[in-house]
This record gives C-alpha cells, structure tokens and sequence, in this order.
C-alpha cells in the first residue's frame, strides 16, 4: 500500500466527485479533528476508523499513567493562577484515566462472562455425549 500525500488526495478526490479542493480540505479536516478528540478524550476504549481499522487502548498503559498523573498532583505547585490551572487539567486528565480503567475492567469481565458461558455450554454438551456413548 502506497500511502497518499494530502494534497494529491484532496486534488483527486475533488476532482472525482466535481466539488472544490476547499470543500474536501475542509471535509478531511472536520473528520479528523473529531477523530482526534475522540482518541484523546477518552471516552471509548476502542475506536473504528473506516479504511485505518480500531484503535484500541492498552490498560496496560492506562494502569501505567495513572501513577505518573497522581504523582505530578502531589508535587504541584499552585502558587500562581497558571500553575494552580495546569493542575486543574491534570486532574480532569486523572479522572478521565481513572474512567477508562474502570470502563476497561467492566470490558475485561464482560469477555470472562461471555468465554465462561460458551465454554460451560460446549463442556455440558460433551458431557452429555460422553454420557451417552457409556
């Protein structure tokens, strides 16, 4: 897969579909700035991009963040008005890691439930069989 400059794209597909190059600028832009807040803000653990595939986050990573953002909180200093707002963003950024480890826990013991069901079903099944066949 070659992969396209921007430019070209938007000449191509402009020209493609007969509407101005600025239209498809601004068409693209749009959606990947939603993509963008999507992936930053998150509010999914997985995210599906049409032509690119799911984005998906690692709780790994978020277990990793979450000390490191707590840390920073117990050594900031809110001496000044834009220190005391930097830490305001850090512990929204906290909250929102905090959410997603729990949204990412709730994923984590819906997938067990779903295994444990389908494989208590298959092993009923060959029980029954096996039972059958005595």
């Amino acid at each position: 897969m070659i992969p396209y400059k921007a430019k070209i794209l938007t000449k191509d597909v402009a020209e493609e579909l007969n509407v101005s190059k600025t239209l498809v600028d601004d068409l693209i832009e749009f959606y990947y700035k939603d993509v963008r807040e999507n992936l930053s803000e998150l509010n999914h653990p997985r995210i599906n991009i049409e032509g690119l595939g799911q984005f998906v986050i690692r709780a790994k990573g978020v277990n990793s963040a979450i000390p490191k953002y707590e840390k920073a909180l117990n050594t900031h200093d809110t001496s000044t008005f834009t220190a005391y707002y930097n830490k305001k963003i850090i512990e929204d950024r906290l909250e929102l890691l905090r959410k997603m480890q729990s949204m990412l826990e709730l994923e984590e013991q819906k997938k067990k439930e779903f295994k444990n069901k389908k494989y208590e079903k298959y092993f009923k099944t060959n029980l029954a069989e096996q039972k059958g066949d005595n």
